[in-house]
């Protein structure tokens, strides 16, 4: 009976390991919310890294502190990550890593920018979102894998794998909550955008690009006054 029960603890160890989510119990700090961002989520198990893919999956470089709303109420803080290959925004935990639940009127805001959600391909999914006011930039980060090649021959060269950014960019009306799917040109903002000549005005005097995401997020700032 005792070789049983270690050889049932082995075997138990070894599919946790395995795997890289599992359905934990609920991680809710201050059990301030019944259904909220914390409530009941799933627990992220970190795989070895590959060292063969250069690069991570995240938007982020690091884990950075954020300040989480729901119905623009702050619940609390947390260092959040988002994972651009899977479309999950992760949060920290007690050293643990966690998916964050999609709950409705949820926002987690960061120093420069949110993360909130918006239906798009018939799912709610995080958008990054740099305005505040009644239109925002809003970008749909997004990571994949470029294969890498072998080397041919003896002139020729290997090159490894690596994540690569391929972020889709929108113009969110957050008065509607919805997202319409644009590019970096000024005619495409401005198809979307009115008051053509008001903009365009504003982005020449101030020497600004419409083909910049940093310059665009001013030229929205500047529209949300109007």
């Amino acid at each position: 009976m005792k070789n049983f029960f270690i050889l049932f603890l082995l075997m138990s160890s070894t599919v946790m390991i395995g795997q890289e989510t599992f359905g934990g119990g609920a991680s809710d700090p201050g059990g301030k919310t019944a259904i909220g961002p914390f409530s009941s989520t799933i627990i992220v198990r970190q795989k070895a890294r590959n060292a063969s893919i250069k690069g991570h999956q995240y938007f982020e470089e690091n884990n950075v502190m954020a300040t989480i709303y729901v119905n623009k109420k702050q619940v609390r803080q947390c260092l959040v990550r988002y994972n651009a290959f899977n479309g999950e925004l992760e949060y920290v935990d007690d050293n643990k890593r966690f998916n964050m639940l999609k709950v409705d009127n949820l926002e987690v805001a960061l120093k420069k920018y949110s993360y909130k959600l918006f239906n798009y391909e018939g799912d709610r999914q995080f958008f990054v979102v740099y305005n505040k006011g009644p239109f925002s930039l809003g970008v749909k980060a997004l990571k994949k894998i470029k294969q890498g090649k072998e080397a041919v021959t003896s002139y020729d060269a290997s090159t490894p794998s690596k994540y690569i950014e391929n972020n889709k960019y929108f113009i969110i009306n957050n008065k509607k909550g919805e997202v319409q799917k644009v590019k970096l040109k000024k005619k495409d903002i401005l198809k979307v955008l009115d008051k053509k000549d008001g903009l365009e005005k504003f982005a020449s005097s101030k020497k600004l690009s419409f083909k910049k995401e940093k310059d665009l997020i001013k030229i929205i700032n500047y529209y949300n006054t109007l």
